[in-house]
């Protein structure tokens, strides 16, 4: 628990002797994440999945995000959410301050944001990766606080711990693992993921 908490500790030192590299990313490609992107994102997946009525899509980096996190059990959004989508073909960047995650995410990254002032800026980066014949799974590859790389010191017993409390997840809290249809496929483009029926 004090080797967390050591390194935690240091992060901020760092960030507060490091000038804001990262103070606010602009807007372009950004997209946000809300409530209503579920059903969105549900509709899509049903129409190339299930029902075949399309024979591809293109799903909103926003809308599929949100539709992830339902699967971890999140299924409402604060309307003023501020984090954001970043997508293109090698990863999925989600980004936004401190003081714009929930209260309950806030405590479940206790460890890593507690010691950090509320507009500072996190992101994640998530890889999309082949799982079988008939899954997908989706990566924490990596987060950044300020810009600067989170050590895996402090970002493995942290990511166990919020997956303990989010049993979608696996053990290590880095992996979710999605179904698709057998020869069904799913990559990530600019802008969204691309969903291909069988």
């Amino acid at each position: 628990m004090l080797r967390p908490l050591a390194c935690a500790f240091g992060l901020a030192v760092t960030l507060q002797a490091a000038p804001q590299l990262v103070a606010q990313q602009g807007d372009s490609g950004w997209k946000p994440i809300a409530t209503e992107g579920v059903l969105r994102a549900s509709a899509l997946v049903d129409s190339v999945y299930i029902d075949r009525r399309l024979r591809q899509a293109t799903v909103d980096g926003g809308d599929f995000t949100a539709y992830l996190m339902a699967r971890l059990g999140i299924r409402t959004l604060p309307p003023d959410f501020g984090y954001r989508v970043l997508v293109d073909s090698s990863a999925i960047r989600i980004g936004g301050r401190i003081a714009d995650l929930p209260p309950d995410a806030q405590r479940a990254l206790a460890q890593l944001v507690l010691v950090l002032p509320p507009a500072t800026r996190l992101e994640a980066q998530i890889t999309l990766l082949p799982a079988g014949k008939e899954a997908v799974r989706f990566h924490l590859a990596g987060a950044t606080v300020q810009g600067i790389p989170v050590p895996e010191s402090l970002l493995q017993p942290l990511m166990a711990s919020v997956g303990r409390q989010y049993p979608a997840l696996t053990e290590t809290g880095r992996d979710l693992f999605v179904q698709v249809p057998a020869g069904g496929k799913m990559a990530l483009v600019p802008g969204g993921v691309r969903l291909t029926a069988p």
